[in-house]
């Protein structure tokens, strides 16, 4: 085992997306020391400066067990203090596996049950609405019984999986999105790509997206940043593209709190809310490293950190964040480009003015190595 360095040491999985690259830059300018550890190579996390090091690990979705050994050792040959897994998979892998690690490494996964519950997409509408959550009109439909759901059904209307991660025929977990459906035969597509043939339907709201984010430490939550989006991609069921702070909404923010509380929740969390004919509507919960957390880190909440340091026993500082900070991610402009073709040209002309302070899910002038990734990522795409 390598000695205990005076830096903690804090080894990120899932740095080959934009939320790990994020918490790999968080917590060097918090002044951790920040390594990859990655199941392919040339990943975000990387190609960054911030990150002191790379390992590689095998897929968390396809071998689960081989994921966690190989990180255990990764962790005990460098040093680690701290491991923070950044997807869901790696989540259900850590939880379950957690006890390969060195007692001297504090790994950020509560146990498997903490996270099955986290992200059960069907149990969120029954604990968001004792929270005093709203939700939208969801049914439990599976292919077999398609058609005695129609007559209560409206299109267009979004189907999810009832989880992100589920098992696959094979054995192995596979990530699968929510998707728009116009009519009963796109449905009945949709259906069939799931597993059981079975999802959940709820009626697709038009509006803006708004989050609340943070992290929480048994059930508590320690510190929670707001933030509204205007686009997202793609412009149907996507990830957001653009987005800003705003101030904390009261009633949300202690709803939100309920329901961390009655998940037992540690760790980061991202709650996901439409705002749609003057309500606003719980869509989704992700208790993982998210898309748009630079956005958190420069407004001043650095929660990657703030969570490192809960792991560490420590008492986190910076617990507030400014509002008016806003966030971009390199496929907004597919989205304005979009709404251009579609009639929207002054709001798409709009969309590309600056703002100041605007921070960007990959690009960085003082790292420029991850940019370089995804300029390699379109080339390979339009070959």
């Amino acid at each position: 085992m390598s000695s205990r360095p005076c830096t903690p040491r804090v080894l990120v999985t899932g740095s080959e997306y934009p939320g790990g690259l994020a918490a790999i830059r968080a917590l060097r300018l918090a002044g951790f020391e920040p390594w990859a550890a990655d199941s392919a190579a040339g990943g975000y996390g990387a190609r960054s400066r911030a990150s002191a090091g790379t390992v590689r690990v095998p897929d968390p979705r396809t071998d689960a067990e081989a994921f966690a050994g190989e990180l255990a050792q990764a962790a005990d040959r460098i040093g680690a203090a701290v491991v923070l897994p950044g997807t869901e998979s790696a989540l259900l892998a850590l939880g379950t596996y957690r006890h390969v690690f060195p007692e001297t490494v504090a790994v950020g996964a509560p146990p498997e049950a903490a996270t099955l519950k986290a992200t059960d997409k069907q149990a969120l509408s029954d604990l968001a609405t004792e929270a005093g959550f709203t939700i939208p009109p969801t049914s439990l439909v599976t292919l077999e019984d398609l058609p005695t759901h129609v007559p209560e059904l409206r299109f267009p209307a979004v189907v999810k999986p009832l989880r992100s991660e589920l098992d696959t025929d094979d054995g192995q977990l596979q990530r699968f999105e929510v998707v728009q459906v116009d009519d009963v035969r796109e449905l009945e597509a949709a259906l069939r790509t799931l597993p059981g043939q079975a999802g959940l339907v709820q009626p697709y709201l038009r509006g803006h997206i708004r989050t609340v984010n943070g992290v929480a430490w048994n059930g508590e939550v320690v510190v929670s940043v707001h933030k509204l989006a205007e686009r997202t991609w793609p412009l149907d069921c996507g990830m957001v593209s653009y987005a800003r702070t705003v101030p904390v909404h009261q009633e949300l923010d202690t709803a939100t709190r309920t329901l961390i509380k009655s998940l037992e929740w540690s760790g980061i969390f991202n709650l996901q809310l439409i705002e749609s004919d003057g309500a606003s509507y719980v869509i989704d919960l992700n208790p993982r490293l998210y898309h748009s957390l630079a956005l958190a880190v420069r407004a001043g909440a650095n929660l990657p950190a703030i969570w490192t340091s809960l792991l560490l026993g420590e008492t986190p500082t910076g617990l507030g964040y400014r509002t008016g900070v806003h966030f971009r991610a390199e496929e907004d402009l597919y989205a304005l480009w979009r709404m251009f073709m579609a009639g929207e040209r002054g709001t798409a002309l709009r969309g590309l003015l600056p703002h100041t302070p605007t921070v960007r899910a990959v690009f960085q002038v003082n790292d420029p190595g991850p940019s370089l990734c995804t300029l390699r990522r379109v080339t390979r795409s339009l070959r």
